[in-house]
């Protein structure tokens, strides 16, 4: 007899995103950045889009305001962004100089990491669970 979905389904993806997150820490620690995966999401949304409000970020980020403040606290204490206010009482939150200069070394160290999830994987796999994970995120937002 076949396990319930929810049995094989989300403990597998819980499983991988907690193995993809403990490895993109290590792999950007190891190289001087000190940047969790939170943090990570945030500079890449800014790399994209620089200068959006924190409820866009939280937005695009999926996470809620109060997880996003604590991040972007953390992410300005160490010089990677910058709240600037843009119109009234509206802050748009930027990239600094140390961010866009260690911009291709993020890249570098998170497709470092990625690739070690990857291994023994054939590209018809992975964009197979690419789309697999795209799907149920459309199908649920």
């Amino acid at each position: 007899m076949r396990k319930p979905e929810y049995d094989l389904l989300g403990v597998w993806l819980d499983f991988a995103f907690n193995s993809l997150v403990a490895e993109l820490n290590r792999s950007l620690h190891s190289v001087g950045l000190q940047l969790n995966h939170a943090q990570f999401a945030i500079l890449q949304n800014l790399f994209i889009k620089d200068g959006q409000s924190q409820n866009e970020i939280a937005r695009r980020v999926g996470k809620d305001r109060a997880a996003i403040s604590r991040s972007l606290n953390t992410l300005e204490e160490n010089g990677f962004i910058i709240r600037k206010a843009v119109s009234g009482s509206k802050n748009g939150v930027f990239l600094t100089e140390k961010a866009i200069e260690n911009r291709l070394k993020i890249a570098d160290v998170i497709n470092m990491a990625v690739s070690k999830g990857r291994v023994g994987m054939t590209e018809a796999e992975y964009e197979s669970g690419i789309s697999f994970l795209k799907k149920i995120y459309e199908n649920l937002k």
